[in-house]
């Protein structure tokens, strides 16, 4: 099976995309590399440094499955530059997805965040919650699964609403 990450040379791309090579997976990272590439040469690994606003660039063919992590992380960054943040995470997260269908990918896995849903009274969280995003950065999350679930008649859509993850 051939793997696309984007945010693959980030903290959890790296592991992630290290764990699909060993499971015998072909992957192709996109990233930008603000912090560099701590992949190992590997024969079924193929690196594109790019952005993903420029979906042009994203090499998609023979991809079944793609793992979509690039994004400005966090409340911080997202704070930081609110444009680039929409821009990055929602509108070309929108425009991904738009080229993966039509390039015949068969699912795409988003990875979200669990601070979408904002404050919470409940001992646990759970899916079934009301979402109130706070920041610019969970607004964004929020907003992106909302967009890639639009399409979900043309691709198998999965979110997952990972806790926080540091690196």
């Amino acid at each position: 099976m051939h793997v696309l990450v984007t945010g693959g040379c980030g903290f959890v791309g790296t592991v992630l995309t290290q764990y699909l090579l060993e499971l015998g997976y072909q992957v192709t990272v996109v990233d930008i590399m603000w912090f560099g590439n701590n992949l190992s040469d590997h024969n079924n690994l193929k690196v594109v440094k790019g952005d993903i606003r420029d979906t042009g660039q994203i090499p998609m063919e023979g991809v079944e499955a793609v793992i979509h992590l690039a994004n400005i992380a966090n409340d911080p960054c997202g704070e930081l530059n609110s444009k680039l943040s929409w821009e990055v995470n929602v509108l070309a997260t929108m425009g991904f997805v738009e080229k993966a269908i039509s390039c015949g990918v068969k699912q795409f896995i988003y990875a979200s965040s669990g601070s979408v849903y904002g404050v919470k009274e409940e001992p646990q969280v759970a899916e079934e919650l009301s979402l109130v995003p706070i920041s610019d950065y969970n607004k964004t999350k929020m907003i992106s699964e909302r967009v890639l679930l639009s399409y979900s008649d043309a691709i198998t859509i999965q979110c997952i609403r990972p806790a926080t993850i540091c690196g």
